[in-house]
């Protein structure tokens, strides 16, 4: 994946290792502020971070979507929120032609995601109200229980709503998913038990990715060339991992990836950087 950044072996001073309110900050170097958001513009695919339930977050998601369409109003919003299956319900609401109550019936909002709708109205808003297009990044939840449950061989290919084979996931991916999967149940079980669920689990993570990537890569690729702006959870996006790994094999290395990043806590310096730039927000209460 290509970097915003500077030479390789320029880092961000000591002192800077905490993001300040309101502040982009690139990880891997020095550059200034200002040139955060126009570097962001020249990009194909911009990846937005978030914690799903962290408003601060989504402010921020808004903030930089609109600095974004400044720059580039052919833009095509991905949303990790929507399964495919509702992706005649986002072109509708998109064009204007269903209010806010019949667009969250009509894509079941407590059931495909459930968090509070009133976080993400106002990007749904900000695409309705410039008649961007929305794009339904995710796959059905069963679809990916199978998988987790079964394995991706096991799951004929007519059956994984159109998403191919991922790539398999970077020792460094792998050793960050380990570190979550041993917060589940299912890791206090005998070795052999826990090795196959967690390749399993591996493998789910894995398919969420690529089936992200390749919906975004799809909306890259129209000949109208426009920014895909990809909403998601910051798990899919960190150190390069997960969903700008998939893009880069899907041949789509134009991309740029930014985190909301809480004030009171340092980020990482060391290679790989978590992100092309960060923005300070407020911590989460």
């Amino acid at each position: 994946m290509a970097s915003l950044v500077g030479p390789p072996g320029v880092r961000a001073a000591q002192s800077a290792r905490r993001v300040p309110v309101g502040t982009w900050v690139y990880p891997g170097g020095n550059e200034k502020q200002d040139d955060a958001l126009i570097a962001l513009a020249k990009r194909g695919v911009v990846l937005l971070g978030e914690s799903h339930d962290q408003a601060e977050h989504h402010r921020w998601q808004l903030h930089t979507i609109t600095a974004l369409f400044s720059h580039r109003p052919d833009m095509v919003l991905g949303f990790e929120m929507f399964p495919r299956r509702v992706q005649p319900v986002l072109d509708n609401w998109s064009k204007g032609e269903l209010d806010e109550t019949a667009f969250l019936r009509d894509v079941d909002w407590p059931q495909i995601w459930g968090f509070a709708d009133a976080l993400y109205l106002p990007l749904f808003h900000f695409a309705r109200m410039n008649r961007l297009p929305m794009l339904a990044l995710n796959i059905d939840r069963a679809t990916n229980r199978r998988v987790a449950a079964q394995g991706l061989a096991s799951v004929p290919s007519t059956e994984r709503e159109g998403v191919g084979d991922p790539v398999p996931a970077s020792s460094f991916y792998r050793d960050r998913l380990f570190k979550w999967f041993k917060k589940h149940p299912a890791a206090s079980q005998d070795a052999r038990a826990v090795s196959e669920r967690f390749e399993r689990f591996v493998c789910a993570q894995q398919f969420w990715d690529r089936a992200m990537a390749e919906a975004i890569a799809g909306a890259r690729r129209d000949a109208r060339r426009p920014l895909v702006v990809g909403i998601m959870g910051s798990g899919h996006i960190e150190y390069g991992d997960g969903v700008p790994y998939q893009l880069t094999a899907l041949k789509i290395d134009d991309v740029a990836t930014a985190l909301p990043w809480p004030a009171d806590i340092e980020y990482p310096i060391h290679d790989p950087q978590i992100a092309d730039v960060l923005f300070g927000v407020a911590p989460a209460p």
